[in-house]
């Protein structure tokens, strides 16, 4: 690879949804706890085994921020989890009703929310986010969208992002569930690059080491 193409290659900013219990935290069970960095924004135990040799638990808006900023400085860090988008603007909106009154309350959530996805998509590193959604009517349909607060992000949160997975899960005839990602479904948001996973492939194993691998290969 040429020095030009080293400097133009791109870092993919990854948004993982779904409702509570499909999967979305486990889905990171496999990645390298060395060399992964883990956000823990919803500040709960995770359901697996892996032991993060960075992770942390931030419990305030600026805590958090910073933390994904010492993150993309770290060298030793390659890629980055964040868990969730969605206690994250929750930290916003309860930091904006303590500090701020009125129309401004919501100018403040909507530019820290605008100041955060500048922050992830100038991180020279993948960065994976969960995130919740809710059914909105976008252009006469009802479609599932990341829940935000307030209207100016309202069904706009998606675009900020190059994959977006929906996470879902089924039971197996032997009475198991099977958890994976979605690439493509009807009434959703979701979006893949199809030449990373292949034109035929609409949905993946719930597993983001099997996601940043695909994507190291499609970037080689």
């Amino acid at each position: 690879m040429s020095e030009i193409q080293k400097s133009i290659q791109e870092n993919y900013k990854i948004l993982v949804v779904s409702a509570s219990g499909k999967g979305k935290t486990y889905s990171f069970r496999n990645v390298d706890p060395e060399t992964f960095g883990f956000v823990n924004i919803e500040n709960k135990p995770l359901p697996f085994k892996n032991k993060f040799k960075y992770h942390s638990r931030p419990t305030s808006r600026i805590e958090a921020y910073n933390i994904i900023v010492e993150y993309a400085k770290n060298p030793e860090i390659t890629a980055i989890g964040v868990d969730s988008f969605s206690a994250y603007a929750d930290l916003v909106m309860a930091e904006a009703r303590q500090t701020q009154k009125g129309y401004d309350i919501f100018n403040f959530y909507n530019d820290n929310i605008s100041k955060f996805f500048d922050l992830i998509k100038k991180i020279k590193k993948e960065v994976i986010l969960t995130a919740h959604y809710e059914i909105l009517g976008i252009e006469g349909a009802m479609e599932k969208r990341v829940k935000v607060k307030g209207k100016e992000w309202e069904g706009l949160t998606e675009k900020e992002f190059t994959i977006v997975l929906f996470g879902d899960n089924k039971f197996l005839e032997n009475g198991k569930p099977e958890y994976f990602f979605k690439l493509v479904e009807e009434n959703t948001s979701a979006k893949c690059p199809p030449d990373i996973f292949g034109e035929t492939v609409y949905k993946i194993p719930n597993d983001i080491q099997y996601l940043l691998t695909k994507i190291q290969e499609f970037k080689k």
